[in-house]
């Protein structure tokens, strides 16, 4: 494997966890906007979103990787 490859694939397993850890932590959040009012609600929904960037950009960079794989099987 050249430095290019392990680099990128160094980078996708760090997206992977990422986007693994942002998934579990919007699930614990859930009762959290279910019970919540006011200001802590408002600061859940705050963190929710700094999540959905993690997830976002973890999921692009995930997509663009194992379409890469794919087109090198073929």
């Amino acid at each position: 494997m050249d430095p290019t490859e392990s680099g990128i694939a160094a980078r996708a397993a760090q997206a992977q966890q990422n986007l693994v850890a942002a998934l579990r932590e919007c699930c614990e959040l859930a009762d959290a906007v279910e019970s919540l009012r006011g200001p802590d609600l408002l600061e859940v929904l705050v963190y929710l979103d700094s999540l959905r960037f993690v997830m976002a950009e973890s999921g692009q960079l995930l997509q663009g990787v194992v379409r890469g794989f794919e087109g090198e099987e073929m």
